[in-house]
Parts: C-alpha cells; structure tokens; sequence
C-alpha cells in the first residue's frame, strides 16, 4: 500500500520533560523491570499491552473510562501514561496493560521496536475526530484558548494517516464512540480479545476511584447532539481562520469519511464566503 510522506520527525520526538526524583530512578527502574521481564525477579509476565493514542480533543480520555471501568482484569493507572514508561519502567501486576497518551501516535514504531524480541503483543487504538471539532475544542489546562493550532494537527493527520490501516490498528472516530457505543465495543473487544464488565453506554455507572477526568471538562452522559458545535456562532471566527490556514480542510473531511462535499460550507448558519474575501 502507497502511504503519503510523513511530516519532518523534530514536533515527533520532543525531549521528554525532566521531573524530580523520577528521572534520576528511570535507570534503576529500567533495570529492574526487565529482570522482572526475564523472571528474575517475581512479577507477572506482561501478554499484551494496548496503547490508546491519536488525536488529541477525540475522545482518548473518554475511551480510556470506558475501557478502564467496564473491562475485567486491565493493568490501569487512571490518568495519561506514555507506553514507552510503562514498557521500561512500569509494574508488572497484570498481563494486560493499557495506556493513554495522544502523542504516543509518534512512537509506534518505538514501541513496536521494544516489545518485539519480548514475545509481548503490542495493540493500537487510534482515536480520531471531525477536525472542526478538534480545533475548536478547550482544554481544563487553558480554558481561554483553543488547544491545537493547525499546524499540530497536520502533524498529528499525517501518522494518523500513515498508521490507521496496520494490522495492529484499530481507528475509532469520536463521532461513532458517541453514537454507538455498542458497535465500538464489539469492535474493540474483538480486535483485543477482551471481556466487558459492563456495557460501554454505561461507563459513568463505572467510574474508577481516582480517574483523572478533568480532560472531559466535566463527566456526564454521551451525547450526540454536541458532536456538531463546532459550527456554533462563538466559534465562527475560529473557522473562518481553519480555513484560511488549512485550504486542504474540506478535502481531509472528504477523506476522513465525514463530509461527502463541501456543501456544509453552504449549510453554515452565517456566511462564511464573505468572511474569508474580506
């Protein structure tokens, strides 16, 4: 299969931020955890180890409760986890991991890379979003701005792009995940092998004491109506500007399965031809 090029690899492997007194462990840590890997010391064996990444404002945190709360017998940690820690670092209770990080869609081959000689079976769950819905969306962390600017999402498009058709890929669109949910389950616990606690639909009955959820702004039911407000007024101007820095928008929509034209230009409820000419 002929894959577009990927875009230059420096907003991929950004340094790792240094943290006080982890960073100084990670080696011991390492260390310690492949003995365990090698049965030297007593853990459980590691089988799998199902990372959540994509784009971020899709969902990811979301589809993290879901998982955490209606799945049986998944290593958890409740809040954003990079694999690769995890991998070199983490503990060794279950022999199923799972962990969330948007930008761990970088490091798929990395992580594929370390699990390989290991006899681990690495999964990957991409989730994606209407991109109108992406860029005009907040986060708890800056509640005044918009979250990512255009030129991160290309970043994070291009391997998308690249990735979503592997055999250990899964791609899960926001929209489906809010839609239906059922159909989602089915198709994660199929792609993963996995048993379900309870249903999907029911993940705010399930909630794991001490879920970081703050990245959904506040918990509450799923709920389609919502999936379309990036065409709300108060975010006209914040369009008006997609579509100046990203001409290719309609196309991606095209190409993402959400729009067969771009006849929703038309269909805005404020006219937003003028605005660009202006």
């Amino acid at each position: 299969m002929n894959r577009p090029p990927l875009p230059p690899e420096s907003f991929s492997r950004r340094t790792p931020t240094f943290q006080f007194p982890k960073s100084l462990l990670r080696p011991l840590l390492r260390r310690v955890t492949a003995m365990k890997d090698r049965g030297w010391l007593p853990a459980v064996p590691l089988e799998q180890h199902v990372v959540i990444c994509g784009f971020p404002r899709s969902g990811t945190t979301l589809f993290q409760l879901m998982l955490e709360g209606c799945v049986e017998e998944l290593g958890c940690h409740g809040r954003e986890r990079r694999a690769l820690d995890l991998a070199t670092c983490g503990r060794r209770g279950h022999s199923v991991l799972l962990s969330k990080r948007p930008k761990d869609l970088f490091l798929i081959p990395e992580i594929r890379e370390f699990y390989a000689p290991r006899g681990v079976r690495v999964q990957f769950i991409l989730l994606h979003r209407d991109p109108r819905g992406v860029l005009t969306s907040r986060h708890f962390s800056r509640p005044a701005e918009y979250y990512l600017s255009v030129e991160e999402w290309r970043h994070y498009f291009a391997h998308w792009n690249w990735h979503r058709h592997d055999a250990d890929v899964l791609s899960i669109s926001y929209e489906e995940l809010v839609q239906n949910p059922e159909r989602v389950e089915q198709r994660v616990l199929k792609f993963t092998g996995w048993q379900a606690r309870w249903s999907f639909q029911d993940f705010v009955k399930h909630v794991p004491p001490g879920f970081d959820a703050r990245a959904l702004n506040t918990l509450r039911e799923l709920d389609p109506s919502r999936l379309k407000a990036w065409g709300e007024e108060q975010h006209r101007e914040r369009l008006v500007q997609l579509l100046r820095e990203l001409p290719e928008l309609p196309q991606c929509l095209t190409e993402m399965g959400l729009e067969p034209s771009d006849d929703w230009l038309r269909q805005l409820p404020w006219d937003v031809t003028s605005r660009l000419a202006a």
